[in-house]
Protein backbone atom coordinates (compact mmCIF):
# COMPACT_ATOMS: atom_id res chain seq x y z
CA UNK A 1 0.00 0.00 0.00
CA UNK A 2 2.79 2.42 0.91
CA UNK A 3 4.63 1.61 -2.31
CA UNK A 4 1.47 2.42 -4.27
CA UNK A 5 1.12 5.77 -2.47
CA UNK A 6 4.81 6.51 -2.97
CA UNK A 7 4.44 5.82 -6.70
CA UNK A 8 1.41 8.11 -6.91
CA UNK A 9 3.24 10.88 -5.09
CA UNK A 10 6.26 10.43 -7.35
CA UNK A 11 3.87 11.02 -10.25
CA UNK A 12 2.58 14.15 -8.51
CA UNK A 13 6.18 15.27 -8.09
CA UNK A 14 6.84 14.87 -11.82
CA UNK A 15 3.72 16.90 -12.67
CA UNK A 16 4.75 19.62 -10.22
CA UNK A 17 8.25 19.71 -11.70
CA UNK A 18 6.73 20.27 -15.16
CA UNK A 19 4.47 23.00 -13.76
CA UNK A 20 7.53 24.72 -12.26
CA UNK A 21 9.36 24.44 -15.59
CA UNK A 22 6.38 25.94 -17.46
CA UNK A 23 6.07 28.75 -14.93
CA UNK A 24 9.80 29.49 -15.22
CA UNK A 25 9.49 29.68 -19.00
CA UNK A 26 6.50 32.02 -18.72
CA UNK A 27 8.34 34.11 -16.14
CA UNK A 28 11.31 34.53 -18.48
CA UNK A 29 8.99 35.54 -21.33
CA UNK A 30 7.12 38.08 -19.17
CA UNK A 31 10.31 39.62 -17.77
CA UNK A 32 11.87 39.76 -21.26
CA UNK A 33 8.69 41.40 -22.56
CA UNK A 34 9.15 44.16 -19.97
CA UNK A 35 12.60 44.85 -21.38
CA UNK A 36 11.22 44.98 -24.92
CA UNK A 37 8.31 47.14 -23.76
CA UNK A 38 10.58 49.71 -22.12
CA UNK A 39 13.35 49.93 -24.71
CA UNK A 40 12.04 48.79 -28.11
CA UNK A 41 8.27 48.93 -28.70
CA UNK A 42 5.19 49.32 -26.54
CA UNK A 43 3.49 46.00 -25.91
CA UNK A 44 -0.22 45.63 -25.11
CA UNK A 45 0.33 43.94 -21.72
CA UNK A 46 -0.72 46.40 -19.00
CA UNK A 47 0.97 45.00 -15.88
CA UNK A 48 3.60 42.35 -16.65
CA UNK A 49 5.23 42.86 -13.25
CA UNK A 50 2.02 41.68 -11.55
CA UNK A 51 2.01 38.47 -13.60
CA UNK A 52 5.70 37.95 -12.82
CA UNK A 53 5.03 38.35 -9.09
CA UNK A 54 2.23 35.79 -9.11
CA UNK A 55 4.34 33.30 -11.07
CA UNK A 56 7.24 33.77 -8.68
CA UNK A 57 4.96 33.09 -5.70
CA UNK A 58 3.68 29.89 -7.34
CA UNK A 59 7.22 28.72 -8.16
CA UNK A 60 8.33 29.39 -4.59
CA UNK A 61 5.50 27.55 -2.87
CA UNK A 62 5.46 24.55 -5.22
CA UNK A 63 9.23 24.32 -4.91
CA UNK A 64 9.02 24.39 -1.12
CA UNK A 65 6.46 21.56 -1.14
CA UNK A 66 8.77 19.50 -3.38
CA UNK A 67 11.70 20.22 -1.07
CA UNK A 68 9.68 18.90 1.87
CA UNK A 69 8.73 15.78 -0.11
CA UNK A 70 12.38 15.05 -0.79
CA UNK A 71 13.48 15.69 2.79
CA UNK A 72 15.37 18.86 1.90
CA UNK A 73 13.59 21.06 4.39
CA UNK A 74 15.91 23.30 6.32
CA UNK A 75 17.22 22.03 9.63
CA UNK A 76 20.46 21.88 11.53
CA UNK A 77 21.66 18.28 11.52
CA UNK A 78 24.99 18.71 13.26
CA UNK A 79 23.78 16.78 16.32
CA UNK A 80 21.55 14.36 14.35
CA UNK A 81 24.50 12.59 12.78
CA UNK A 82 25.83 11.64 16.21
CA UNK A 83 22.54 10.27 17.56
CA UNK A 84 21.52 6.60 17.49
CA UNK A 85 19.27 5.62 14.58
CA UNK A 86 16.24 5.04 16.84
CA UNK A 87 16.51 8.51 18.38
CA UNK A 88 17.08 10.08 14.97
CA UNK A 89 13.93 8.41 13.58
CA UNK A 90 11.92 9.56 16.61
CA UNK A 91 13.16 13.13 16.14
CA UNK A 92 12.40 13.00 12.41
CA UNK A 93 8.85 11.87 13.17
CA UNK A 94 8.46 14.57 15.83
CA UNK A 95 9.68 17.26 13.43
CA UNK A 96 7.37 15.95 10.69
CA UNK A 97 4.40 16.09 13.09
CA UNK A 98 5.31 19.65 14.08
CA UNK A 99 5.56 20.59 10.41
CA UNK A 100 2.12 19.06 9.75
CA UNK A 101 0.64 21.19 12.52
CA UNK A 102 2.30 24.33 11.14
CA UNK A 103 1.22 23.49 7.58
CA UNK A 104 -2.38 23.02 8.69
CA UNK A 105 -2.37 26.35 10.53
CA UNK A 106 -0.79 28.22 7.62
CA UNK A 107 -3.02 26.42 5.10
CA UNK A 108 -6.16 27.24 7.09
CA UNK A 109 -5.26 30.93 7.13
CA UNK A 110 -4.18 30.70 3.49
CA UNK A 111 -7.65 29.45 2.60
CA UNK A 112 -9.14 32.46 4.38
CA UNK A 113 -6.94 34.68 2.19
CA UNK A 114 -8.21 32.86 -0.92
CA UNK A 115 -11.81 33.58 0.07
CA UNK A 116 -11.10 37.22 0.92
CA UNK A 117 -8.98 37.83 -2.20
CA UNK A 118 -11.43 36.20 -4.61
CA UNK A 119 -13.35 39.48 -4.96
CA UNK A 120 -10.33 41.76 -5.23
CA UNK A 121 -8.82 42.43 -8.65
CA UNK A 122 -5.06 42.73 -9.20
CA UNK A 123 -4.72 46.06 -10.97
CA UNK A 124 -3.90 45.78 -14.65
CA UNK A 125 -4.49 42.01 -14.85
CA UNK A 126 -7.30 39.53 -15.26
CA UNK A 127 -6.24 37.89 -11.97
CA UNK A 128 -7.66 38.32 -8.49
CA UNK A 129 -5.72 38.66 -5.25
CA UNK A 130 -6.66 35.04 -4.51
CA UNK A 131 -4.09 33.65 -6.98
CA UNK A 132 -1.01 33.97 -4.74
CA UNK A 133 -3.00 32.63 -1.78
CA UNK A 134 -4.08 29.59 -3.79
CA UNK A 135 -0.38 28.74 -4.21
CA UNK A 136 0.12 29.01 -0.45
CA UNK A 137 -2.92 26.86 0.34
CA UNK A 138 -2.04 24.26 -2.31
CA UNK A 139 1.53 23.94 -1.09
CA UNK A 140 0.30 23.42 2.47
CA UNK A 141 -2.03 20.64 1.31
CA UNK A 142 0.83 19.02 -0.62
CA UNK A 143 3.19 19.30 2.35
CA UNK A 144 0.69 17.65 4.70
CA UNK A 145 0.23 14.85 2.16
CA UNK A 146 3.99 14.37 1.73
CA UNK A 147 4.65 14.49 5.48
CA UNK A 148 1.89 12.00 6.33
CA UNK A 149 3.33 9.60 3.77
CA UNK A 150 6.82 10.10 5.17
CA UNK A 151 5.59 9.27 8.69
CA UNK A 152 3.67 6.22 7.40
CA UNK A 153 6.78 4.92 5.65
CA UNK A 154 8.82 5.43 8.80
CA UNK A 155 6.22 3.66 10.96
CA UNK A 156 6.23 0.74 8.49
CA UNK A 157 9.88 0.25 9.44
CA UNK A 158 11.46 1.69 6.32
CA UNK A 159 13.44 4.83 5.78
CA UNK A 160 11.67 7.35 3.52
CA UNK A 161 13.57 8.29 0.37
CA UNK A 162 15.59 11.41 0.99
CA UNK A 163 17.54 13.46 -1.48
CA UNK A 164 20.81 14.74 -0.18
CA UNK A 165 21.86 18.35 -0.55
CA UNK A 166 24.45 17.20 -3.09
CA UNK A 167 21.72 15.60 -5.25
CA UNK A 168 19.94 18.95 -5.41
CA UNK A 169 22.90 20.70 -7.01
Amino acid sequence: MIDLLQGALDGVERVLAWIIAALMLCLVVVVASQLVDRHVITLPMAAPDQYARVMLVWITFIGFALAVKNGLNIRVDLIDQRLPVVVRRALDTLFDLAMIVLSVIVGWNGWRLVVIGADQERLGTVLTEAWPSVALFGSCVLMVLFLVLRIAVRLAGREPPRASALDAE
